[in-house]
């Protein structure tokens, strides 16, 4: 239904379930990859298995399980401090939308400049699942050659993924891919927009660590933009040469010119001008603030380099021995900042600045940072530094939520039994008096996420605070999610459906006009798909091939139906319905505003329940 071929989903679970390509303990830090660390090897055969796939994924049939097709928000930070606006999605979802994100790869080829190179987050030609090589890569094509540059503009755009819009991106795929001859389908274009939609909540979905989510917004939505950019830049004639290089929403211009800098401000002016206007096309917005012209020789303090070591007078050193007393000096500058004032995202990234950073040295301070966090974090266990991590705890938890993934790592690597304990009772307090928020789940969140989901007291906060994320951690973080597919009603279903994909489609557009509300919309498209299931029953029961014919006719309803109590008034209340809506009837009296959505999802929840008493009658 969706276009998967069974080499592009067993590639795409390879990916994730070979831990040379990714680390467990990387699957372990994040909350969308957790669930993929609890499989065994046993089901992860399962799942890239060709049975798996025939019976789920080919025919569009997982969209029929809750298990499968669950989503909800998720709680990432920009570094501001602020939330994005993400979505947490069911394994297999994921899964799904990562093939779809592959497929369409192997189809759509880059319109953009041989002079135009650009990255994002993973990469699908080398089945890579995470950012950090190809963000390398970045840097290195930035710096290649950089000799023969003098300067550089940098751009960034405000709210990116917010602001794609989708009817613009299925059509740029639909304009390249199909030019020449149809390599995808209408209706899968418009399964893979109602799809992401889906995922993101009527946007364009955020989702950690999605290679597709990254490889369609930057490679695919991004190539008109770069494409006119580029022809703008060359059609001024002003520089001996220049390179453009992307990393998802962060675009360099380096340009070689003979002008001095003051010159070149105007031109700077023009470029940022027309580069908005482009963007402007595509429903997207310059941030100002983030874009500048400079001389190359600025370039290492606007880029985040990605290395853990570095040369210094022609030496190597580790960052431990250069930055080895700064993590107690950045403690208690934190200590400082709360004892007399209130601490900021601000003033907290400006403490990380003053206390890990050397003069001559390229290490950023967030880079250096890090280092202790997650790769020498046995620095938190000495005396002195627990000390004063206690005193923040004490004085104010909050200002974990500043950077709660990082501080959280930094707590726990203390491995005291004082701190953890008086973090949990501050977390805890907070909830007893009402005073718990978002940053709060968040930092729960990492909590949870560090040992393994094993505190059920914080679980039961989160179960009372965010019931749709305990869901989430309930379904596919405490035990494998190849085991909380168990519905054996819709399994059944699949003995007699067998592998119609119509079906599975009038489903999985019923859910989708539902989640947007669209009432009369997703009532049409339940009654066909009863009705469809309808005549797939009476051809089981008859042993004869399946046929529509006249099955979905109220008289022959009812007499299908008459072994089912109250059957009758059911399948007529469905029919009036249907006969009234616009989107299936001329008669169109649902407009006249007689009937309610409710009227019309009570009549879908009684055609549910016909479908399973049938069911359970007939087949079980």
């Amino acid at each position: 239904m969706f276009g998967i071929t069974y080499d592009c989903w067993k590639a795409v679970c390879d990916m994730y379930f070979d831990f040379k390509r990714i680390k467990k303990n990387s699957l372990k830090a994040y909350l969308q990859w957790f669930p993929l660390s609890k499989l065994t090897s046993k089901e992860k055969q399962f799942l890239k298995s060709e049975q798996f796939f025939l019976s789920y994924i080919q025919n569009g049939a997982f969209v029929m399980l809750p298990e499968m097709m669950h989503r909800t928000k998720n709680f990432l930070q920009k570094s501001d401090g602020s939330f994005r606006d993400s979505s947490l999605v069911a394994p297999i979802l994921y899964l799904v939308l990562q093939a779809i994100g592959k497929e369409v790869s192997m189809k759509y080829v880059s319109q953009r400049n041989e002079d135009v190179a650009v990255f994002y987050a993973g990469n699908y030609e080398c089945m890579r699942p995470s950012y950090k090589q190809d963000y390398d890569d970045y840097f290195k094509e930035i710096y290649t050659n950089i000799e023969e540059y003098q300067y550089f503009i940098k751009t960034d755009i405000t709210n990116f993924f917010a602001g794609i819009n989708l009817d613009k991106l299925i059509k740029r795929i639909d304009d390249i891919c199909n030019q020449d001859e149809s390599e995808i389908s209408q209706l899968q274009l418009n399964l893979y927009k109602e799809l992401l939609s889906y995922c993101g909540n009527g946007k364009f979905p955020l989702i950690e660590n999605s290679i597709a989510s990254s490889y369609l917004a930057t490679v695919i939505y991004l190539d008109g933009c770069d494409v006119s950019l580029f022809e703008y830049i060359e059609s001024l004639q002003l520089f001996n040469k220049f390179k453009m290089v992307r990393y998802v929403d962060d675009l360099y211009i380096l340009l070689a010119s003979d002008g001095e800098l003051d010159e070149l401000q105007k031109v700077y002016s023009d470029i940022r001008r027309e580069y908005s206007s482009i963007l402007k096309e595509y429903g997207l917005a310059l941030n100002s603030q983030k874009c500048c012209l400079k001389t190359v020789d600025k370039l290492n303090d606007e880029l985040k380099k990605s290395l853990y070591d570095e040369r210094f007078n022609s030496k190597k050193f580790e960052i431990s021995t250069l930055y080895e007393e700064k993590v107690n000096d950045f403690l208690i500058e934190l200590d400082m900042e709360m004892f007399l004032d209130y601490l900021t995202i601000e003033k907290y990234n400006m403490i990380i600045e003053k206390c890990f950073t050397i003069e001559g040295i390229e290490f950023t301070p967030n880079e250096v940072f890090n280092y202790y966090v997650y790769e020498e974090n046995s620095i938190f266990k000495d005396e002195e530094i627990i000390s004063w991590i206690l005193s923040l705890i004490k004085m104010d938890i909050s200002f974990i939520s500043l950077d709660p993934k990082r501080l959280t790592v930094m707590l726990l690597a203390t491995e005291n039994e004082n701190v953890i304990k008086a973090f949990l009772n501050e977390l805890f307090a907070r909830y007893k008096v009402g005073k718990w928020n978002s940053y709060d789940t968040t930092i729960a969140i990492n909590y949870l996420i560090q040992r393994g989901f094993c505190h059920a007291d914080l679980l039961s906060v989160l179960h009372e605070t965010c019931p749709a994320l305990y869901y989430y951690y309930e379904k596919y973080c405490q035990i494998s999610f190849v085991k909380s597919m168990s519905d054996d009603e819709i399994r059944g279903y699949y003995k007699i459906i067998g592998d119609d994909m119509k079906t599975f489609y009038l489903y999985f557009m019923y859910l989708m006009e539902r989640e947007k509300n669209n009432n009369m919309q997703a009532f049409a498209y339940f009654k066909n798909f009863f009705d469809r299931v309808t005549a797939w029953f009476s051809c089981h029961e008859e042993n004869r091939k399946f046929k529509i014919g006249k099955l979905y006719q109220e008289k022959y309803l009812k007499s299908f139906y008459d072994s089912v109590p109250g059957s009758s008034d059911v399948i007529k209340k469905a029919h009036t319905l249907r006969n009234e809506n616009p989107v299936s009837h001329a008669s169109a009296k649902l407009l006249d505003g007689d009937s309610t959505s409710r009227d019309l999802y009570d009549s879908i929840e009684q055609m549910k329940q016909l479908l399973k008493q049938y069911y359970e009658m007939k087949f079980k």
